[in-house]
């Protein structure tokens, strides 16, 4: 078990990783997004990090919840407009237009029209250099656990495949109603109300798919993510005398939207080519993985510089892990969109997945202590290796 130094002044020994991860998931337990216990663990990153000699700060914003009430929404508007057709045609098409069109802008823009405010928040240590600053890292962790639903449910509710799925139904259900209300025969426009039915049930189902993600209660949260954090803990622990490294490790709330990342942007708008930001997700079993892509549709490359120093890492023995595609987006590839320097860490199982993640059995006894070392060795080391970087 790695064990670090926690205080100069008291000389005691930190908790290996497998502890603090214990410490999290069967003390705080499961983590909503914008709960009192993604709060409580807030508190517990800042004591953790005050105790490594870190500066601490905790800045409070307004994010949106995960998943709004829009899909429920065009459902129930899909399903009246084609009930109604029958009878008034061209006030369905301007409903079967309306939904269409903000389904559009919410596929774009990736949000959510009818979303609810919750209060959230980033914990944001730093320590500084102790000579003249060369880099800054960055490394962050989520603060909360995801939902406890099956991975179809997910993806059809809060994922990519459900936006794509519910803009090709509402854009196939305004095409058919437009054909409808066409000149053709009377045979002919009633088919094409009978087949209205299949786009709008479609989006009903959708957004009673995404209704049970946003009620579904939080995961434990063993992998996703208290591996990560105690992997951030023990890696700012270790990492007391970098010389040309400005250090920050940052708790970040509301982990599955961006307002987290937007308002640590907002209030710290980093130099871009000096800044280097490693982002820790799913942490704890299976196989750790420095992500050299992350997306489906549109993947976005990590920074070679990082990838190169991670590789090095690895290649010197300091650490075992290997570089792998990842079709999510985990906090460095939201960074990344942005045009900012990133590398996302995570443990990946066989189908290129994070272990249990959205699983209610996600608790303590997933958790593989020497994983979770072998990911600390892995931030030291490239943390090391960029401050030697010239």
């Amino acid at each position: 078990m790695i064990r670090v130094i926690e205080s100069q002044s008291t000389e005691r020994l930190v908790d290996s990783p497998l502890a603090i991860a214990a410490q999290i998931v069967e003390t705080i337990g499961p983590r909503p997004s914008g709960s009192i216990s993604e709060a409580k663990t807030a508190a517990f990153l800042d004591a953790r990090l005050r105790q490594s000699g870190l500066r601490l700060s905790a800045e409070s914003y307004h994010a949106l919840h995960a998943q709004g009430y829009d899909g429920i929404v065009y459902g129930m508007l899909a399903v009246a407009g084609v009930i109604g057709f029958y009878w008034t045609p061209l006030v369905a098409i301007l409903v079967f237009a309306a939904c269409c069109g903000a389904i559009f802008l919410t596929l774009w823009y990736g949000t959510e029209l009818l979303n609810q405010r919750i209060l959230s928040q980033n914990v944001i240590a730093t320590r500084a250099a102790e000579g003249v600053m060369r880099w800054r890292l960055v490394v962050l962790a989520p603060l909360c656990s995801p939902p406890a639903v099956g991975r179809g449910v997910l993806a059809l509710g809060a994922g990519l495949t459900g936006r794509i799925t519910r803009t090709l139904a509402a854009t196939l259900l305004l095409l058919l109603g437009i054909a409808a209300a066409a000149p053709f025969s009377f045979e002919v426009r009633l088919w094409l109300w009978y087949v209205q039915v299949a786009p709008a049930v479609a989006l009903l189902i959708q957004g009673i798919a995404a209704l049970v993600v946003r009620r579904a209660p939080a995961t434990p949260g063993a992998i996703s993510y208290a591996g990560a954090l105690a992997t951030l803990i023990c890696a700012a622990a270790h990492l007391r005398n970098l010389r040309q490294t400005e250090l920050w490790m940052i708790g970040v709330g509301a982990a599955s939207s961006s307002s987290g990342i937007d308002d640590l942007l907002r209030r710290y708008p980093f130099e871009p080519q000096q800044t280097l930001f490693v982002g820790l997700d799913g942490i704890g079993s299976g196989e750790l993985c420095y992500l050299a892509a992350e997306g489906a549709l549109r993947p976005q490359q990590a920074d070679p510089l990082l990838l190169h120093l991670a590789a090095h890492v690895v290649d010197s023995g300091q650490a075992a892990a290997r570089p792998r595609a990842y079709r999510g987006i985990t906090l460095a590839g939201m960074l990344r969109r942005r045009g900012l320097r990133t590398l996302g860490i995570a443990s990946l199982d066989q189908y290129g997945r994070i272990p249990y993640r959205n699983e209610r059995d996600d608790d303590i006894s997933r958790l593989d202590a020497a994983h979770l070392d072998n990911s600390v060795r892995l931030i030291v080391g490239l943390a090391r290796s960029i401050d030697t970087t010239r």
